[in-house]
């Protein structure tokens, strides 16, 4: 009894640690820098099936342009941010709109990218929420060298990886989707 109420009070102090830091402040939009991102090295998924979809090698580490997809749609999450577990269900949907739309399914990907994550926070964010598309994580806060400012998850950032090995930035959004049909017609109009 006693531990759960220092494994409760250690998981509101880190919430509330969190938000302080700005992880959940979705009050401003940000901009991203496309090279830096494009340069970034994050561990590949370890799930073969995760390495499939984003049409991946079986190398250690990968780079954002060599993800196989016209579109990559990036959630930068915190396993510890309340709007992110509140919106999982939104982003799961989406993801889930995009799969059964045949000629879609191959050209949009998503990707979570667990920031300030480790692997076992990631892990369990993917196992509490349902989460059917890759999760990386990025313990060591690697994504916000690409960004303006401080990062506030979530962030969904969507990218277009070119023949060039470059990335083009399609589309940013600071805060909660809330309603995944929308956003996913807000993508669409940049696929075309």
């Amino acid at each position: 009894m006693m531990s759960m109420r220092i494994v409760s009070a250690v998981s509101i102090f880190l919430m509330l640690t969190v938000a302080g830091l700005g992880l959940c402040d979705t009050s401003k939009q940000i901009s991203v820098n496309a090279d830096i991102l494009a340069d970034l090295n994050f561990n590949s998924p370890e799930n073969l099936a995760d390495k499939k979809y984003l049409g991946l090698s079986d190398g250690k580490n990968f780079k954002l342009p060599q993800v196989k997809a016209r579109l990559l749609i990036l959630q930068i999450f915190s396993m510890y941010c309340p709007i992110c577990q509140r919106d999982a269900h939104a982003v799961n949907e989406l993801h889930d709109l995009i799969q059964k739309v045949p000629g879609l399914r191959d050209e949009v990907k998503m990707l979570g990218v667990g920031t300030g994550n480790t692997p076992y926070e990631v892990n369990v964010f993917r196992e509490k929420f349902k989460v059917a598309f890759p999760l990386i994580p990025d313990d060591n806060f690697a994504i916000q060298k690409a960004l303006s400012d401080e990062i506030r998850t979530p962030t969904f950032v969507v990218v277009k990886p070119t023949a060039a090995g470059k990335l083009e930035i399609v589309l940013t959004k600071v805060g909660e989707i809330k309603e995944s049909g929308e956003f996913l017609k807000k993508i669409m109009a940049k696929l075309n």
